[in-house]
């Protein structure tokens, strides 16, 4: 089990669709129907020391036709050092994230009125929920090419997972109108959302905070043992949403990206 329980709920997100490889030194993290997922394609040192040139190549030995590299560390809390400062030089995003845990009572947020909350469950609800983080991603500055079937790609395993039991993914409905959306990946002792979104004529209304609390109620319901977790670029909206749901920082991570090799 990594030590990291960021990187532990990143690989139960996974599960289904990836394949892992164990190593004395990593892990290999390899998403064979979404090569172009650099998160799903990516290794995981499990020790501290960040060595640029040799975990570059180490990358490009394990996934030799990739057009990215992707570095984590399974260090919780781990600081940035002069490795990844290093990396950034030559060109790699250090991401640092927090990863959020529910260790006390959930603030709960009522469904705003006029809206309902259920799970996602008819074509119709998966195209919806396709087109949203479509639009939300462009929203980002994501280019709209290669982003539309990127999501399609993710959500599709999602939906396949879902199917198989142990997840959940959560809409906020207006009628028939899917106005956000939220996934909660049940496994190793963890629950953890993934992907929570609005649409934007809807925001500020509360919608975001009551999907945190029914998914919290859903897999409190499934697994009551299991942790809440969430994984936030530190200052981004979700993190906000979720801390004041009352989940509280457990650690940071960081990892290390590169795209266009």
């Amino acid at each position: 089990m990594l030590r990291s329980l960021g990187l532990r709920s990143d690989l139960v997100v996974q599960r289904g669709v990836s394949l892992i490889e164990s190593h004395p030194d990593r892990l290999v993290l390899r998403t064979p129907s979404e090569p172009d997922f650099w998160f799903g394609n990516m290794l995981i040192f499990r020790h501290g020391e960040v060595d640029p040139d040799a975990q570059i190549a180490r990358f490009h030995a394990d996934f030799p036709d990739a057009g990215h590299v992707t570095l984590a560390w399974d260090v919780p809390g781990m600081a940035p050092g002069p490795g990844h400062a290093e990396l950034a030089r030559r060109g790699f995003a250090i991401e640092t994230a927090d990863v959020l845990t529910l260790t006390g009572p959930l603030r709960r947020h009522g469904t705003p009125d006029g809206i309902t909350i259920r799970p996602v469950a008819t074509d119709a609800d998966w195209d919806q929920v396709i087109a949203l983080q479509i639009e939300t991603g462009v929203e980002e500055g994501y280019d709209p090419g290669p982003h539309r079937p990127f999501v399609r790609a993710r959500f599709c395993n999602r939906r396949r997972q879902i199917g198989i039991g142990g997840a959940v993914w959560l809409g906020a409905f207006e009628g028939d109108l899917l106005v956000g959306d939220l996934g909660v990946f049940l496994g190793d002792g963890v629950a953890r959302y993934q992907s929570v979104e609005t649409r934007a004529r809807y925001r500020r209304r509360g919608i975001c905070a009551a999907l945190v609390t029914a998914g919290a109620d859903w897999a409190a319901a499934e697994e009551p043992a299991a942790i809440p977790v969430i994984v936030a670029d530190q200052y981004g909206a979700p993190d906000r949403i979720y801390r004041r749901c009352g989940f509280a920082l457990a650690e940071t991570s960081i990892s290390a990206v590169k795209g266009s090799y």
